[in-house]
């Protein structure tokens, strides 16, 4: 049986033309943010509890050149997105280096558009890209697969009965984002 996991990540490392040459830290209301970027963008956005987990995430799933010091562009947006999550200001546009398929890049552009304070559901999205909302499941796939949490928010995006479903960084996180952003859903 294959593991289709295994094979993304090892899918995701084959691509990846341009090693992460930053990486940042930041504390937030949700946790540490770590913010690794590429010479031509961000690369990755964890949420998590301490700083060597989610280093070891970001080894697991990236080639990664350097760690050890911060460059401007991580240490820039590691600080807005920060201050993003303590409501002190908002997102500023930040130049992206993701690394996905051509579907995934596609559910990504997608995400972009969902304006702060606003969900879709995952068969909306498959049905802004022109599928039937029979392809939710493989928008939910592409959005787990996301990278670049907040600055690709991915947490906007439900399932068709309007709860949360899945989120890489855990579900409370995933709605305290939309209570941040000023969606707030009942707890089920």
């Amino acid at each position: 049986m294959i593991n289709h996991d295994s094979q993304a990540r090892d899918d995701k490392r084959a691509t990846c033309v341009r090693p992460i040459q930053e990486v940042a830290y930041a504390d937030s209301p949700l946790g540490r943010v770590l913010v690794a970027a590429t010479d031509s963008g961000l690369r990755a956005v964890y949420l998590g509890d301490d700083d060597a987990s989610l280093l070891a995430t970001l080894h697991a799933s990236f080639s990664v050149a350097g760690t050890n010091a911060a460059g401007v562009l991580a240490e820039t947006a590691a600080s807005a997105i920060a201050a993003y999550l303590r409501n002190e200001a908002p997102l500023p546009a930040l130049p992206l280096d993701p690394i996905g398929t051509p579907f995934q890049q596609l559910v990504w552009q997608v995400l972009c558009t969902i304006p702060r304070g606003s969900t879709r559901t995952y068969g909306q999205l498959a049905q802004e890209l022109g599928l039937p909302t029979s392809a939710a499941r493989a928008v939910g796939r592409a959005c787990a697969s996301n990278s670049l949490a907040i600055v690709v928010p991915c947490h906007r995006a439900l399932g068709s009965d309007g709860r949360l479903h899945g989120f890489r960084w855990g579900i409370e996180r995933k709605r305290a984002l939309l209570a941040l952003e000023g969606v707030f859903l009942p707890l089920l």
